[in-house]
């Protein structure tokens, strides 16, 4: 007899984040951390290369640049290794 968990393991590792949910978590963690509030329409993430970009003003950008790896480690708290963004422009 096998654990219920065990039956969802192999859909655990194959399946990755919609693209909506990884913009919306990584804008919830710049709030947390740098009470910046960025527009969701104005950002968008690239699956392929794990990319977050805004369009923000070129001082949000600079501060979120400064901030990227601690970002970047919150954002894999929330959405594991495997979905999170490797980099933020």
């Amino acid at each position: 007899m096998k654990q219920l968990s065990s039956l969802f393991s192999i859909y655990k590792d194959r399946l990755i984040a919609p693209q909506r949910s990884v913009i919306e978590a990584t804008i919830e963690v710049i709030h947390d951390l740098t009470h910046i509030s960025l527009d969701p329409k104005k950002a968008s993430y690239t699956v392929s290369t794990k990319t977050f970009s805004s369009n923000a003003p070129a001082l949000i950008r600079q501060e979120l640049k400064k901030q990227e790896m601690l970002i970047i480690e919150h954002v894999k708290g929330r959405l594991g290794e495997k979905n999170a963004p490797k980099r933020i422009v």
